[in-house]
């Protein structure tokens, strides 16, 4: 079942500061924990404390079974974290960690699956270091209710403004893994569905393996996927279109989130020629011609992260998107409509409850 991961904590830095998976010493009074995997194509980190994996690229898938508790009283969209003094109490912090080899994980998730059913893998954006995104993923899934199997694929990010480049290399180099990891959870006898929620970059490594798996009639793959949440994408839009063209069968379950104040996006777009990114795109229009449910989180205060987090670090939209994937997208949906179209149908406000807490702004 592989190697503890837990001394991997303990050793000195090289680099980069104390990281947020730093098992803590004793269990939540009155919080809950939350189980993730794991899957990702970075280096081992033995050097770097709470970090567990590095930005480099490894030689091999590697994997990882993860238990985080959550705070009693955690406000949906908050991230609270204390990566020199973590406290399950307050914080969202790691309860104890193991490494799995390739068969360990797959056991694993056929136990889980049994009972739970769905998956759902989450894969992050540029500028996201590995316990970044294990942190964020426990708070989607505690933010949405899944009920499913929650698995991170984590591509070898170096989190560093500076590393866009090296980044969207990164991403290219994981597409493979990628799509293996989606075909593998296919092919467990006990799944129904799932369920994918990628965020900025992380939509492009996301389209591109839903591409290669398109391009290689894996129907089996593809007709095991659910509501495909795709979150602020960093994609080119024309570029997103002819992505979007080989997944012709699996529109009707994709569900878009896109902001027109996404400095982010502004940056990358002047990086890339001046050409719209997808997820500060909100011609809706263009995406209903696509088979594509979008909707415009412009009017969502975007607090810390360049207006570029608004898709989970606001408790009403990230409860949104909950439901989207519990009803599964193209059920009931409103094609083309605003959050606040949304949010009037609810009968709700949107209220800023911050992005704030993880260290930097992780894209």
């Amino acid at each position: 079942m592989g190697t503890a991961l837990l001394a991997l904590a303990a050793g000195g830095c090289a680099g980069l500061g104390r990281g947020l998976l730093v098992p803590v010493a004793k269990l939540p009074a009155e919080g809950k924990t939350r189980t993730v995997l794991a899957v990702t194509t970075r280096s081992p980190a033995p050097d770097q404390p709470g970090h567990l994996f590095s930005g480099e690229r490894g030689d091999k898938a590697r994997y990882a079974s993860l238990i985080l508790s959550l705070p009693k009283g955690r406000a949906p969209g908050s991230v609270p974290t204390n990566p020199e003094s973590p406290d399950p109490d307050k914080h969202i912090a790691l309860i104890a960690a193991r490494e799995l080899d390739a068969d360990g994980f797959a056991g694993f998730a056929r136990s889980e699956l049994k009972t739970r059913r769905r998956a759902l893998v989450f894969t992050h954006g540029y500028n996201t270091q590995f316990d970044e995104a294990v942190v964020r993923l426990a708070q989607i899934v505690d933010d949405t209710g899944y009920g499913g199997l929650p698995v991170l694929f984590s591509w070898p990010s170096r989190g560093e403004v500076r590393d866009y480049g090296y980044d969207k290399d990164s991403a290219n180099f994981s597409r493979d893994a990628m799509a293996e990891l989606l075909a593998r959870l296919a092919r467990d006898p006990g799944i129904d569905g799932i369920d994918v929620f990628a965020h900025s970059m992380g939509n492009w490594l996301t389209l591109e393996s839903l591409r290669q798996l398109a391009i290689a009639k894996d129907e089996k793959t593809l007709a095991r996927l659910g509501t495909i949440v795709l979150a602020a994408p960093d994609v080119d839009m024309d570029v997103f279109r002819t992505q979007i063209a080989r997944l012709r069968p699996l529109t009707s379950r994709i569900v878009l989130y896109a902001s027109r104040d996404d400095y982010a996006l502004g940056l990358s777009r002047r990086l890339f020629g001046g050409k719209i990114r997808a997820g500060e795109n909100t011609d809706l229009g263009q995406f209903r011609g696509l088979g594509i449910e979008a909707h415009d989180l412009s009017a969502v205060a975007g607090g810390v992260g360049r207006n570029h987090n608004k898709a989970f670090g606001d408790g009403t939209t990230i409860a949104t998107i909950g439901r989207a994937i519990a009803s599964g997208a193209g059920s009931g949906r409103q094609e083309g409509s605003s959050l606040n179209e949304r949010i009037e149908t609810f009968g709700r406000s949107v209220t800023l409850l911050g992005d704030a807490l993880i260290p930097g702004p992780p894209l």
